[in-house]
This record gives C-alpha cells, structure tokens and sequence, in this order.
C-alpha cells in the first residue's frame, strides 16, 4: 500500500509498504480521506513525541471497513469514522470513559500510524458509522473537530439559555459556535483577530468582536458590552491557544462562570490579576481545561450532525493527495491555516 512516511526532521517519503497487520479486536479500514493542518505540522516539527520513526500521520481517519472480527463492530463496507485516542483499556481513567487522560494513551496519527496511508488499523471499538452520503469534505471534520467541540461543551456544562463567548475562531472555534448553538446557548458572541474568520462565524453567532492591537482587559469589556447585560458570560471558550486569550476569557466571564481552555499556548505563560482576590477568587471563576475527545463524543457529534443543522464544510479549505501534503504542511508552518483545515483525499492514487 502507499504510505506517507514521517521521518526525523519532519522529512516525508512516499513508499510502497505492507498493510498493517490487525491484533485482536482491531480491525482494518481502506481510508477515503484524512485532514492536514496546523497540527500535522506541529508534528512535523517536533512537537509531539512520536514513539520511533518512520510515523505515518493523519488522525483524523474516514474510510471503509474491511476487516472486524466481532460481529458488533461495523460491518465489511460500512464507512466509518475513527476514533483517534486509544486507552490502555485497563486504568481506572479508561474504566471510566475517560480515555484522553489515560497515562497509557496513544493517538492513530501521533505514536501509532495513522490515516496518511491506504489502509490504517483500527481498534473495534473505535469504528463509528456515519451518515449515507457525507460528503467527505464534511466527514474529516467527524473525525476530530466535531468531537472535539462536543467535549468541550460537555465538560463547560452547557445548557439551554447559557450566554457563550468564544475566542479563536478558526476550525474548532468555528464547530464550538455550532455546537454551542445545537445544545441551547441563547447568545454566542465570537472574538478574533481576523474580521475573515469572524465573517465566517456569523451565521451562528450573534456578535463579533475583533480584538486586534487590543489589552485583555479593554478587549473583555467590548465582549462584555457585545454579548449585553447581565455582564458576563456564562462560559468562555478560550480556543485561539494565546495567554492574551486567556486572560481575555478569565476578565469577560460572569461570576461563578467557566473559563474552558482548549486552545495549545506554546511555551510558559502565565495569568496576572491586578487583584487576584477581586479579579478572580472571590468571583468564584471554574477554569478548567479540555484535551481530545471520547467514545461517547463520536455518538453525540454524529447524531447531531445527522439533524442537518451543523455545516462542517465550513471548516475545510482545498482537497490535495498524499503527494501534496508535505509541501502543504511547510506553507502551513509559513504561513498559517487561514482557519481552514485541508482535506487529504487518500482514495486519489
């Protein structure tokens, strides 16, 4: 089969390789399509460790099934997406449902080879059938975007009425706006620096706020003002992965609110308060952090995608093969995503 194979230096090759073997309770998938985008060129450039070299990569993972060996799996020709985060199976977290926070945890796309490939090996109970005819522009995006929101609105405790602000509205801010929208918020207000990425929010937000060349503090009082009185948020989605957002979200959210951070702030950083007191202990502020998804994401992502009310085209820039990609990850590292994510047809040989 071809494979895209990572080595070290973020150095690609396309090779002709065996297709992966299946131990038990792992089956096989023929993959469609998979995604490229800031984070597979995080990897290439090391951000990650990758348990060893070559590493194929490609978390997010659409195909068709193969091989199952359990008659509860998703049957031969059935087209699945997959879910990347693989538990040790035995901890007390993954007893839990909390596979994520495993200490054992790997990743399809991280430290086990992943969707840049032909055919990728999947656990089982990792295959989730998804809706007849999605369009597989719309498909990746149930790989990791989708679920990815529908935790973190299940960890932030949504619920109908609430009052959302969300800062970073690139490709999972973006699905956190729709999302927050599907599970009842009344006002979603979306704060960025790019009056393209906030034009494209619009249609699922009721205010906008570009923050550009702004201090937090007077940022957070044009979001407080945006989103109306009582001033405050009920949670605040910090997911642009910059301090300056966080401290934004921790100054615009309502007392006894959540502060939900899923954006990755590279390198130390740290929060000031011109009173920690005033500003932020005696509010009684919940700051909480998200990572990954589950299983039970994958269930509830697909069912709402399948209403029809959520547009994950939205999310998805141009379609480029396997071949394309190395040169798409060095213009991404160069250049950003623009919010998009871009969709690796693997299926074009």
């Amino acid at each position: 089969m071809r494979a895209l194979a990572m080595y070290e230096g973020g150095r690609f090759e396309l090779e002709d390789i065996p297709v992966p073997e299946t131990p038990p309770g792992w089956g096989l998938i023929r993959t469609i399509a998979s995604a490229a985008g800031l984070f597979q060129a995080q990897m290439a450039s090391g951000m990650l460790d990758t348990l060893g070299f070559p590493r194929i990569l490609g978390h997010e993972i659409v195909g068709e099934v193969v091989k199952v060996s359990s008659d509860a799996a998703p049957q031969p020709g059935s087209v699945v997406v997959a879910d990347a985060v693989v538990g040790c199976g035995v901890c007390e977290w993954c007893i839990r449902g909390d596979d994520m926070i495993c200490p054992w945890m790997r990743h399809l796309g991280i430290n086990i080879d992943g969707g840049f490939a032909d055919y990728v090996a999947v656990p089982e109970s990792h295959m989730f059938p998804i809706k007849p005819g999605t369009p597989v522009e719309e498909a990746v995006m149930l790989g990791s975007a989708l679920p990815a929101a529908v935790h973190a609105a299940r960890r932030a405790g949504i619920r109908g009425g609430h009052r959302v602000v969300v800062t970073g509205v690139g490709s999972i801010g973006l699905t956190i706006c729709q999302v927050a929208r599907a599970m009842g918020a009344t006002s979603v207000v979306a704060v960025d620096i790019s009056d393209d990425r906030l034009e494209a929010a619009a249609p699922w937000t009721d205010g906008a706020v570009n923050v550009s060349g702004i201090e937090p503090k007077e940022a957070a009082t044009l979001v407080r003002a945006t989103l109306g009185p009582p001033a405050g948020a009920d949670i605040v989605f910090e997911a642009a992965g910059h301090i300056d957002s966080v401290d934004l979200g921790v100054r615009a959210v309502r007392r006894g609110g959540t502060v939900l951070l899923m954006g990755i702030c590279e390198g130390r950083t740290s929060i000031t308060f011109d009173s920690f007191l005033r500003d932020f202990l005696s509010r009684e502020v919940s700051l909480i952090t998200t990572f990954g998804f589950t299983r039970q994401d994958f269930v509830t992502g697909n069912r709402l995608h399948a209403t029809g009310n959520l547009d994950l085209t939205a999310l998805t820039g141009e379609t480029i093969t396997l071949e394309q990609v190395p040169a798409a990850l060095a213009e991404i590292a160069a250049s950003g995503t623009l919010g998009k994510r871009l969709v690796v047809d693997v299926a074009i040989p």
